[in-house]
C-alpha cells in the first residue's frame, strides 16, 4: 500500500486534506472569505442604523454604530472553508489611508482538524453619516400627536406629572419631538401617533381615574385621504 505524503511539504505522518498536510491546506488555501467592501449608513445624531429598508437601534451598547454595521455585514457575507470547525472574529483598528478613506482589519482565529489558524484581512469601508427619519422629524419640530397632561386641582402638579413619566420607555423619548410645560399643564410633542396612543393605553391601565379626551387638528386631505393631528387630552 503506498503511503501517503504531503505533495507540499512531503510531510508522511499527521491528517491530509486531500493531497496535502493540514500545515499545508491552511498556508495555500483561501480559508475564509470577506466581502471586499462593507456598505452601510447610521445617524450620526441617535446612532441608529440602517438595516434591511428601516432604521434600527442595535441593542448592543458596547459596540460604535461602525463596528455594529461592520459585525452585522460580515456575519452575513463570510464565507468559510468547510474543513474549519471553529471560527472567531474581531475588529482590530478601524483606519483611514493618506486619501481619507476608511478600512477595517479584521483578526481571524480558528481550528482546522484540531490546529489552530490566525488570519488578518482589510476590508474597504463605505459607511455613511446622515441623519435618520425620526431626527429629521425632531430637528423639524414635525408631529402627529399631542398628549396635553392636564390636572383635575386645576394648578401644575410635579408628583402626577413624575408618574406619568415613569411610564415613558426608550421607544416614548426616541419618539418625543417636544416638550412644552405651561401653567396648566405639559404638552408632549409625539412625531408617531400610534406611540402616544400606546403611552396612554399603559397609563390608564396602571392607573385609575383618569380622564381621556380624543380630539384632532389641522385636518388635511392628501390623495383623498384625511390626516389630521392627534390631540390626547389626560386629566389626572
Amino acid at each position: 500500500m503506498a503511503r501517503k505524503f504531503c505533495v507540499l511539504c512531503g510531510r508522511e505522518e499527521g491528517e491530509f486534506i486531500g493531497s496535502l498536510c493540514v500545515d499545508c491546506y491552511i498556508k495555500t488555501k483561501e480559508i475564509v472569505s470577506l466581502p471586499q467592501s462593507i456598505k452601510g449608513k447610521y445617524c450620526k445624531l441617535c446612532g441608529a442604523e440602517w438595516v434591511n429598508g428601516k432604521w434600527i437601534r442595535s441593542k448592543d451598547k458596547t459596540l460604535t454604530p461602525v463596528e455594529s454595521i461592520i459585525y452585522r455585514e460580515i456575519g452575513k457575507k463570510i464565507e468559510v472553508d468547510p474543513n474549519v470547525e471553529e471560527i472567531s472574529y474581531h475588529i482590530e483598528n478601524i483606519w483611514k489611508d493618506v486619501n481619507g478613506h476608511t478600512f477595517v482589519t479584521l483578526n481571524i482565529e480558528g481550528k482546522i482538524r484540531g490546529k489552530p489558524f490566525t488570519l488578518t484581512k482589510v476590508v474597504d469601508l463605505n459607511i455613511e453619516r446622515t441623519l435618520c427619519t425620526s431626527c429629521i422629524r425632531k430637528k423639524s419640530r414635525y408631529y402627529e400627536a399631542i398628549i396635553q397632561l392636564r390636572f383635575k386641582e386645576g394648578k401644575f402638579d410635579a408628583k402626577k406629572r413624575t408618574v406619568f413619566e415613569s411610564f415613558f420607555t426608550d421607544d416614548i423619548i426616541d419618539s418625543l419631538s417636544d416638550v412644552v410645560e405651561g401653567k396648566e399643564g405639559v404638552d408632549y410633542y409625539f412625531i408617531n401617533k400610534t406611540v402616544a396612543k400606546k403611552l396612554v393605553s399603559n397609563f390608564t391601565s396602571m392607573v385609575k381615574d383618569v380622564k381621556i379626551m380624543e380630539s384632532y387638528q389641522d385636518e388635511t386631505i392628501r390623495n383623498g385621504k384625511k390626516f389630521a393631528k392627534l390631540v390626547i387630552s389626560v386629566r389626572v
